[in-house]
């Protein structure tokens, strides 16, 4: 089992707290498939726990509310720091929570003895046994870290250092020494449900998302080695904003937004170069978030 098919768990009764692990199957029987809960209810609160896949670790929790006094917060895990600082309590509001063994799922306990993890969060040794793959990164392909985010590659300085691009925050960061592993639980078996392949680096220059402030130029003198990438095309979108203030006559704030609209459409009003306020440049996946 991997580690991202655990669903989280925290049930808050009257402010005590208990964490359990589940599979998505026995969350959905313990918490959805009950009779408080309306078909439309159900599938709303399955979307919201998929929803977090896509959050950063540690928040984006799924809330539901079963009676003024009962509460409950989901979420996929991203991966093992984030598994260890729920076990640990990290994410309780109750410091004296208690982890429930009995209400987890089977599977993920199994799974916990193979991490090597104990349901404290302490490693009782390595968790993850790791392959060196060899791999071509390539511009455009998307990439797993090992610490729970995906990043997408938009250029190679050398064959091991690359610019990326974090696809939640999109944020930028020049990765260096980055290398392929294949990894799986210590104390388990290589299998195709346990193994997960995904990246390390050696150490990371953190960038803004604003990529008007990004100088490219020193990036590549500083990071770029002798290195031969094909070349690809990259979708910029330029964003420029025009702005002016009219005064326009009217009964009504809502007519004169009527009036304003009615103006732009007609041509009555075009702004041009003199109403230029700011100009962005934004990568097309920052820009779909």
């Amino acid at each position: 089992m991997k580690i991202q098919d655990m669903v989280l768990v925290i049930e808050n009764t009257k402010g005590s707290e208990k964490n359990m692990l589940m599979t998505v199957k026995e969350y959905k029987e313990a918490y959805l498939f009950v009779s408080s809960l309306s078909r439309e209810e159900s599938a709303q609160a399955l979307k919201e726990l998929f929803d977090t896949k896509f959050s950063e670790p540690g928040s984006g929790w799924a809330e539901r509310y079963i009676t003024a006094n009962k509460s409950y917060y989901t979420k996929f895990c991203s991966g093992s720091d984030e598994l260890q600082c729920f076990l640990h309590g990290s994410y309780n509001d109750d410091k004296e929570f208690r982890f429930d063994r009995e209400e987890s799922s089977r599977e993920c306990m199994w799974a916990l003895e193979e991490y090597n993890l104990d349901v404290n969060g302490a490693a009782k040794g390595f968790m993850f046994h790791y392959e060196q793959k060899e791999h071509e990164f390539k511009p455009g392909e998307v990439l797993h870290n090992f610490n729970g985010t995906d990043y997408k590659v938009m250029e190679c300085y050398s064959k091991n250092n690359l610019l990326m691009m974090n696809m939640v925050a999109g944020t930028f960061l020049v990765a260096v020494g980055v290398t392929y592993y294949d990894h799986y639980p210590h104390a388990g078996k290589y299998t195709k449900d346990n193994a997960e392949t995904g990246i390390e680096c050696g150490h990371g220059h953190y960038l803004t998302a604003r990529l008007s402030d990004i100088d490219f130029a020193a990036l590549r003198a500083e990071y770029c080695e002798p290195y031969q990438q094909k070349g690809t095309s990259f979708p910029i979108e330029i964003r420029e904003v025009l702005s002016r203030v009219e005064n326009i006559e009217a009964e009504t704030f809502g007519d004169a937004i009527d009036k304003a609209m009615e103006f732009y459409k007609k041509s009555e009003v075009v702004l041009d170069a003199e109403d230029f306020k700011d100009v962005s440049y934004l990568s097309a996946k920052a820009e779909s978030r």
